[in-house]
């Protein structure tokens, strides 16, 4: 596979960086990538690639058929960049002030773009249909994946498969977990409402603030009791807020936090605890409560079979498999794969010698190694060979 792989994408590299290097330049945010669409749609349509009708926005949907039979295979790049001033000095340094391709979306894109060349100029490549979502608005709630699947973006389609790029792993590492990729993400707020008076006058009042310690301190408890204890998972109770002069009963306290879970029916399961917990307590002193609960991203859950044939394409290509530990970090492929099975993995792009290439992503030095991208295109080429059975 490695040497028929490269066959195919190395005349491609440059034309690959040049790509990259154009949508970092020309950053967007989230839900206003109307140029980067723009240039993915002409850039397709030039190649005869028809696009999805009914896709609404700033996303973008190809579709390409072959000659040949099977399945419906999906690939997924975000394209949507970060509110973040970029500090690094470069020839492609983002000419947008305070927005930056600071999480290399620009790179899923371009790669993206580039394996939809590829399989334009090799049609002898294509079994069954290829479906290329060029997603808006990853960063930024409720995300662009979520619209997608409502208007039938997977309908049809048999696997999905998508990429992150990574600054925490180093070149030719392929990161993995046959588990949860990211996890389910949430926020909740109590309000709760009591009676105010005079500091020194409790008996006439309501007091909500130590009433709000007791629901903060019984909140922390949930996961304790809901999680299987071999599972990642986290509820914070980040802020409460109210009164402000020691002789004052306030009438309102607001407290609320996160939650995090790696396992979507968990945290539907602490959402329920939360209201149920808040409003006990408050109801037991006398007080009420308004409890609101947002559910941000899912948990994007692997599929295992899938997993195992990213592993057997790395290792085909000659890259490393990393078995990457649990992460509570959000991503709204969850949604692709709530409807399709499919696999999510990160792609390492740091070079150990240059520390720069390991910032953190959403960093103004955020700067991966360029030689990231082509193993990038090469596992996306490899890996649809090996599910349609041609490698």
């Amino acid at each position: 596979m490695k040497e028929f792989v490269k066959s195919i994408t190395s005349p491609y590299e440059k034309e690959l960086i040049e790509t990259r290097r154009y949508l970092h330049r020309h950053p967007e945010l989230s839900f206003e990538e109307t140029n980067t669409a723009e240039y993915i749609r002409s850039t397709l349509t030039s190649l005869g690639i028809p696009l999805m009708e009914g896709i609404s926005g700033t996303s973008t949907v190809a579709i390409i058929k072959g000659q040949k039979p099977g399945p419906c295979i999906a690939f997924r790049a975000d394209i949507d960049a970060l509110p973040v001033e970029e500090e690094n000095d470069l020839p492609y340094k983002s000419e947008v002030p305070g927005v930056m391709h600071a999480c290399g979306h620009d790179i899923h894109t371009a790669v993206l773009l580039t394996f939809a060349k590829i399989l334009a100029a090799h049609p002898e490549l294509v079994c069954g249909t290829v479906r290329l979502i060029f997603q808006a608005a990853e960063e930024k709630l409720p995300g662009g994946a979520k619209t997608l699947c409502e208007e039938g973006v997977m309908n049809g389609v048999d696997f999905v498969y998508g990429f992150h790029c990574a600054s925490a792993f180093p070149l030719g590492t392929i990161a993995v977990t046959p588990r949860a990729y990211s996890a389910a993400i949430g926020i909740y707020e109590v309000k709760i409402h009591g009676k105010g008076g005079h500091g020194g006058y409790p008996q006439n009042a309501l007091n909500p603030v130590p009433v709000a310690c007791m629901v903060g301190s019984a909140l922390n408890q949930i996961l304790a009791e809901k999680k299987n204890p071999l599972e990642g998972g986290v509820l914070t109770v980040s802020y409460i807020n109210g009164g402000q002069y020691p002789n004052i009963i306030t009438d309102t306290v607001t407290l609320g936090g996160n939650v995090r879970t790696l396992n979507n029916e968990l945290i539907d399961k602490v959402f329920d605890s939360i209201h149920s917990i808040s409003k006990g307590i408050c109801a037991g002193f006398g007080l009420t409560c308004d409890v609101t609960t947002t559910l941000g991203y899912p948990a994007a859950i692997n599929v295992p079979e899938e997993i195992e044939t990213v592993r057997s394409v790395t290792k085909d290509l000659g890259y490393t498999v990393y078995e990457r530990p649990d992460a509570l970090g959000g991503e709204d492929f969850a949604y692709y794969l709530l409807e399709k099975p499919g696999a999510y993995f990160q792609i390492g792009m740091a070079d150990p010698e240059r520390p720069i290439t390991s910032s953190p992503h959403h960093n103004c030095h955020f700067q991966l190694d360029e030689r990231g991208i082509t193993e990038a295109l090469e596992m996306e080429l490899g890996l649809y060979l090996r599910v349609t059975g041609q490698m």
